[in-house]
């Protein structure tokens, strides 16, 4: 890793150790010829074992310095097809179907991201996150870490914690450690519902600490007493269901 291109700009810390990059790649568990989107390829530490497992890689890069750098690292895999770049912002992506997804990405667009991945259609995706983000995605009921982004994300997708990552693997070091994630789409629930469940999952977790009931009105009556971080994922689907029902009716 070249010291010299590291900006706080964009959040940036970056895997120096291939064996965990290996690691990640081999959790994708897809045959080679596979359509694989990178999130953030920095200098192309994954980017080059995919390419070496027989992947076809589109890379998004919103970073000039490291589009230039895998431009010239890889032009002979640009040249056969193999690798496409695209300087942009993943956010701004359009909806597209690949075969996996896989990305080392920044902290401060994390959430972001997660929710980006529901616009595209995919197999699998493998990302690395910090470690305290990963505790909200897979966290449970009535634990400290529950919250408005876990039920939104399980909702969404099956979630796997698979390993932490030391912040040693890194460069510059980051206070905290990582964690590999993988993530497939549950496509359960309807887009139209999950934004009504988040937008009552906004309104009760604003009071936390309060019932339901003297929140929300004409709730059903086995969800009165409780509070916002009992409620299981499924159960504000119900929830708001119900309401829905009621203010119909």
């Amino acid at each position: 890793m070249n010291p010299t291109l590291f900006t706080r700009r964009y959040g940036q810390v970056f895997l120096k150790d291939r064996n965990v990059a290996k690691f990640e790649i081999s959790l994708l568990e897809l045959p080679s010829e596979s359509r694989i989107l990178e999130i953030g390829p920095g200098e192309g530490i994954l980017t080059k074992i995919l390419l070496d497992n027989g992947y076809t890689v589109t890379c998004v890069e919103s970073d000039h310095r490291f589009v230039d750098i895998l431009q010239e690292k890889f032009s002979n895999e640009i040249d056969d097809g193999r690798l496409n770049i695209e300087k942009m912002d993943f956010l701004g992506h359009e909806r597209a179907t690949f075969d996996g997804i896989i990305g080392n990405i920044p902290y401060h667009i994390s959430s972001g991201i997660i929710f980006k991945l529901n616009d595209f259609e995919f197999k699998k995706a493998v990302l690395m996150v910090q470690e305290e983000f990963c505790n909200r995605l897979i966290a449970r009921p009535n634990s400290k870490d529950y919250a408005r982004i876990s039920i939104n994300a399980q909702l969404r997708y099956e979630i796997k914690a698979v390993r932490k990552v030391s912040r040693e693997k890194f460069y510059p070091k980051p206070k905290v450690n990582s964690e590999i994630l993988t993530l497939k789409s549950r496509k359960i629930y309807g887009e139209n519902l999950l934004s009504r469940v988040d937008d009552i999952l906004r309104v009760v977790f604003s009071n936390r600490r309060k019932k339901l009931g003297s929140v929300l009105e004409n709730i059903p009556e086995k969800f009165h007493d409780m509070r916002p971080g009992e409620l299981t994922p499924e159960d504000y689907v119900e929830l708001t269901s119900c309401l829905e029902n009621s203010f119909q009716a």
